[in-house]
């Protein structure tokens, strides 16, 4: 197995973002960084020798046959540790303090220069996919899943909704409080709406004070309930601000509409069918009075 050190859940967060992370068989993601410190020592040094519960649960999760020797080797960069390679045997004594570990430690050095690669990769393509003021997904990702589940949708005939949410008179929050404190009311109405999304979802700005949702296997009546239950979130919520100002008030309006039944055309056309409903929802929304849900 692969584990990897990721106490700022970076590559937890990273893999969220993929439809299909592009992670090995085997990897793993740890968020305790004390397991390794206890099994490779202040001088990071590989460990070979005997199993124990304790390790096999941390190291080895996925095997249900009891473990009898282990080889552990500390995947470092710059002097920094990182993960660990992990190899086990059913064999009490195939690893052990004698076994050379040059050829182990040659592997973990390859290991980590490529999980540090790939860190590096997905942090610099994610930049591109990554609004800077909200921090979640730009319009470029959100158009490139909704190709991506549309397709699915047709393979599969399970439902898609989508969700158009905007601010209402958002202009307004910059005229009177300024535009740092709109940035600030975007990135915390984008937390509210992200709360409780599963890891399917997809959370977008759409741009200004437009978000978008897609929420794939999901119906119409079903994404209107999610939508309800977001706009009395934001609703009831207050804006705070990063200089200690006083907080100020929000409400938004959602636009509803679904693929459920398999219709003609390519995936383009139900695409941009779905976008249109939803937009078309939404304005009827603002028309109604702002602050509702509107289902088309």
């Amino acid at each position: 197995t692969l584990t990897c050190v990721d106490p700022e859940y970076e590559f937890a967060r990273l893999c969220a973002r993929e439809l299909e992370p592009d992670l090995p068989d085997g990897a793993l993601i740890s968020v305790e960084p004390r397991s390794y410190v206890q099994v490779f020592g202040p001088a990071a040094r590989p460990f070979l020798g005997a199993s124990s519960p304790s390790l096999q649960r941390e190291f080895f999760p996925g095997m249900a046959a009891p473990i009898g020797s282990v080889a552990l080797a500390p995947l470092l960069r710059d002097g920094k540790l990182i993960g660990s390679l992990n190899q086990a045997s059913l064999e009490p004594r195939h690893f052990g303090p004698e076994v050379a570990t040059d050829l182990l430690e040659h592997l973990a050095a390859v290991a980590a220069m490529c999980l540090e690669n790939l860190r590096n990769q997905e942090r610099l393509r994610l930049d591109g996919l990554t609004d800077a003021v909200t921090e979640v997904p730009n319009r470029r990702f959100f158009d490139r899943r909704l190709a991506e589940e549309t397709e699915r949708w047709q393979r599969r005939d399970e439902p898609l909704a989508m969700i158009l949410v905007d601010i209402d008179h958002f202009k307004q929050v910059n005229d009177c409080h300024g535009h740092q404190a709109g940035d600030s009311a975007l990135a915390q109405v984008a937390h509210w709406l992200g709360e409780g999304l599963r890891a399917c979802d997809v959370l977008a700005r759409f741009g200004g004070e437009e978000f978008v949702l897609l929420l794939p296997n999901t119906t119409a009546r079903q994404a209107g309930t999610i939508a309800e239950r977001l706009r009395e979130r934001i609703a009831h919520a207050s804006i705070n601000l990063d200089d200690g100002g006083e907080g100020f008030k929000l409400t938004a309006s959602f636009g509803v509409a679904a693929l459920e039944e398999k219709q003609g055309g390519n995936r383009v056309d139900a695409a941009n069918g779905l976008l249109r409903r939803a937009d078309r929802a939404l304005y009827a929304a603002k028309a109604a009075g702002r602050n509702c849900v509107v289902n088309a």
